[in-house]
């Protein structure tokens, strides 16, 4: 009988060492704590604490923010409230880009960025350059070592195209920044692949206000 089976070793772990266990899966995948939980279900009400959901990896969802409009509130709002920065990351694409709420997206993003969430870090750093906040835009991507190799940040920026695809995207408010910081621009100006230390934010300018 189903009452009288024998209590696996994870059942029989204090219930901290069991959260513990499940948070350093959720790191590998939401789909790894799922066949976990399906293999042992009464681990459940071990998993279903802040520390999970923080640490809990929905790359998916970050590929595609949109899928979470409608779906995974639940999931999303556990992991917002619990600081998970994949999801602030993903609520701050759905309400800065989609939904045009500013004020609602930037600081979902901003709590990414203190993370250390190098796909925010670069997205707010063109954000910024796009409003005109130049010196803050700047310092956001310097911290991406774009000047030792720009490796980094260009993976970060087809990351974020593939995010942003699929979602209303509205960029003409930012062509004024982009048309001043054009003026500055004599070296390399019409080449987008090529960029120096002089052109390199414009060229990241570039690219975000026409999607490059």
């Amino acid at each position: 009988m189903a009452g009288n089976r024998a209590l696996s070793n994870l059942e029989l772990m204090p219930t901290d060492i069991q959260t513990e266990i499940i948070s350093r899966v959720a790191r590998h995948s939401r789909r790894a704590v799922c066949n976990l939980l399906a293999a042992v279900p009464p681990l459940a009400p071990s998993a279903a604490v802040p520390i999970v959901y923080r640490n809990l990896n929905i790359h998916p969802l970050t590929v595609h923010p949109r899928a979470a409009l409608h779906r995974y509130q639940s999931l999303m709002e556990n992991c917002l409230a619990s600081g998970n920065l994949q999801a602030h990351y993903v609520r701050g694409i759905q309400q800065y880009f989609h939904y045009n709420n500013v004020h609602g997206g930037l600081p979902h993003l901003q709590i990414a960025v203190e993370g250390s969430y190098e796909k925010a870090v670069y997205l707010y750093g063109v954000i910024m350059l796009s409003k005109g906040e130049t010196a803050i835009g700047q310092a956001m991507l310097d911290t991406l070592g774009w000047r030792q190799n720009k490796n980094r940040a260009d993976r970060c920026w087809r990351r974020i195209k593939r995010s942003l695809h699929g979602i209303r995207v509205t960029l003409e408010s930012y062509m004024t920044a982009y048309l001043n910081t054009r003026e500055t621009i004599a070296c390399h100006r019409d080449n987008i692949h090529e960029r120096c230390d002089t052109c390199y934010y414009y060229k990241q300018l570039t690219k975000f206000v026409y999607m490059m």
